[in-house]
């Protein structure tokens, strides 16, 4: 498999997010993701989560260390909230409620999936699988959101590309009611 270019995508992702907060500055603020993560930070997170990170979601933190408001109001968790703190603490708990209120016979059992994106305002958190295949590198991204679930990505590289494409989709929404007027 050939390297993925974090560092392209992580520009893509915050040009995009920049475009969306000159569009709609009365929503959203801007933002930067983190500095990359050490290598001591990551063995930290891995070491309060008793098992290693997903493959590619490990190297992409390496490169960019989570983003508050990454997507909408969305929080990407790096390796300071992973396994620890309110964010961590609210994922899980909007993954418990998902699990408690909906039908989850065709997703992994709970105890196999971790929160990698969460929602401050709404009931959405991003998750990734413990088990299953890799697939190129990784395991599934699944989105929890609602009475189904989300969109389904093979991996961090997949998750990540959707997460620029929903951005886009955001900027061309506030487009169309500008041009309304």
């Amino acid at each position: 498999m050939d390297q993925i270019r974090w560092d392209a995508l992580i520009g893509h992702a915050y040009l995009a997010r920049n475009k969306l907060v000159d569009i709609a500055p009365h929503v959203y603020a801007p933002t930067v993701p983190n500095l990359h993560a050490t290598p001591e930070q990551l063995a930290a997170a891995e070491d309060r989560l008793g098992h290693p990170l997903d493959p590619l979601l490990r190297e992409l933190l390496g490169y960019a260390n989570g983003w508050p408001q990454f997507l909408w109001d969305t929080d990407w968790l790096g390796t300071d909230d992973i396994g620890q703190g309110p964010r961590w603490q609210f994922g899980l708990e909007l993954i418990d409620l998902y699990y408690d209120n909906y039908d989850t016979d065709h997703l992994p059992t709970r105890d196999q999936i971790y929160p990698v994106l969460v929602s401050a305002q709404l009931d959405d958190v991003m998750v990734v699988r413990k088990d299953g295949p890799i697939t190129k590198g990784g395991h599934e991204f699944i989105w929890l959101a609602g009475e189904a679930p989300g969109e389904r990505w093979d991996n961090a590289l997949e998750w990540w590309l959707a997460c620029i494409e929903l951005t886009n989709r955001g900027i061309a929404w506030y487009e169309q009611q500008a041009a309304k007027g």
